[in-house]
């Protein structure tokens, strides 16, 4: 019983590190893209912003939101 109890904790464990790894992995592909900034990541690129390898928070910053509006607008 106290085996199968510690195998389902190092399951568990090993799962919420694979979705936090996964959630990274989107966040620097979403911080990539031009409109968005990454607010909380890791891995630097020279003179730019941090999740250039992972990103778990970001937003659309000014030029982000300008886009979405003028799409909007001509839609």
């Amino acid at each position: 019983m106290k085996k199968k109890k510690m195998t389902l904790v190092i399951t568990l464990i090993v799962v919420v590190l694979l979705g936090i790894l996964i959630w990274g992995l989107i966040g620097s592909s979403e911080a990539a893209k031009i409109g968005t900034t990454c607010d909380f990541g890791v891995g630097k690129e020279v003179g730019g912003e941090p999740g250039s390898a992972l990103c778990w928070k970001w937003h659309r910053n000014e030029i982000g939101q300008l886009g979405d509006n003028l799409a909007e607008l001509f839609d």
